[in-house]
């Protein structure tokens, strides 16, 4: 697939509904926040940590567009290599709000780490933006050929790991027949280079990227069945935060939510804030795919991600994303 192709295919849109409008006494998720009250927020210095990729462009287009500040709120985003790294600094308040992947929420949060109220959606998928690539020539042209073969996912157990599984099982090869091994989505190519693994699971910018260095071609685009336009990661400080400063928490939905909405716009204000604020260069910018970027949260498309955990074994039980979505009483 060209590149030309790959950045002008139309992009599958996320049917959003909007949460119902609760008080301002609680902390609420995106813009059923409503208007921050007059009084302002009780904390106005925070810092957000994000992880640098074109998943959280929302909260980058935020802060250059002064977001943030007309909310009344002085912002430092600080960039981490997953959410699930930083939960300890979430509880211990050095960092107030973090972007992860949902996934990564659940398991936290069903294993005691913390518990975690969603204050914005983040990232959603879309054709062209996670796919199993191989090498030319690699001899696999099929998705049957993976049985037996070896697959890099970024994570063992991960959302990386569920949506390369689903798309498998659309495709009738069961996912238990592949070999999956945990690698650094920058490392990828050179394993695929050295032969050390048969495919590699990318997602945009790591997937263009991937083929500017050794030419990787498309095997499987992840974006279908189960996991067509499927959540990928969102926003989220602790329930204990959201508490003590309900209207700083709304005041951060509002703003993310404002930022969301320009992102999912304007693909040049997302472009000019990754090239500024991560390592993506201008040119990779410029010719990867993206995906939606929801401006409120809708737990109904949220479930998504627990319901397919569960029917592949990473959940035990059913776990209902309201938990995280509700608001937040005072």
């Amino acid at each position: 697939m060209s590149k030309l192709s790959r950045t002008l295919t139309p992009r599958v849109a996320v049917l959003i509904t909007a949460l119902a409008a609760v008080t301002t006494a609680g902390c609420v998720s995106g813009a059923a926040a409503g208007k921050v009250s007059a009084t302002g927020p009780e904390k106005t210095n925070l810092v957000i940590a994000a992880v640098p990729t074109a998943s959280s462009a929302g909260v980058y287009v935020a802060q250059r567009d002064g977001l943030f500040r007309q909310a009344g709120l002085n912002v430092k985003i600080v960039n981490i290599s997953a959410g699930a790294n930083v939960t300890p600094e979430l509880l211990h308040g050095s960092i107030d709000v973090v972007n992860g992947a949902y996934a990564g929420f659940i398991q936290a949060q069903i294993h005691g780490a913390a518990q975690f109220h969603i204050l914005a959606d983040g990232y959603a998928g879309a054709p062209n933006v996670d796919e199993v690539v191989v090498l030319p020539k690699s001899g696999i042209n099929s998705v049957k050929q993976l049985e037996g073969r070896t697959v890099a996912v970024n994570a063992l157990g991960s959302v990386a790991q569920l949506l390369v599984s689903s798309a498998l099982s659309s495709q009738g090869v069961a996912p238990s027949k592949v070999h999956f091994v945990a690698m650094g989505f920058p490392a990828m190519p050179a394993a695929l280079q050295r032969h050390q693994i048969d495919a590699a699971y990318l997602a945009e910018p790591y997937l263009s990227q991937a083929e500017e260095q050794t030419g990787g071609e498309e095997l499987l685009d992840v974006n279908q069945g189960a996991t067509q336009d499927f959540p990928i990661d969102g926003y989220a400080a602790t329930v204990q935060w959201c508490r003590k400063y309900p209207k700083t928490a709304a005041a951060v939905a509002k703003a993310l939510d404002e930022g969301q909405a320009l992102a999912d716009t304007n693909r040049p204000l997302v472009e000019k804030a990754l090239t500024k604020d991560t390592t993506i260069t201008r040119q990779i910018a410029a010719i990867m795919a993206l995906g939606d970027f929801p401006d409120t949260v809708d737990t109904v498309h949220l479930q998504r991600v627990p319901d397919l955990m569960q029917s592949f074994g990473l959940l035990k039980q059913r776990f209902s994303m309201n938990v995280m979505t509700k608001p937040v009483g005072s």
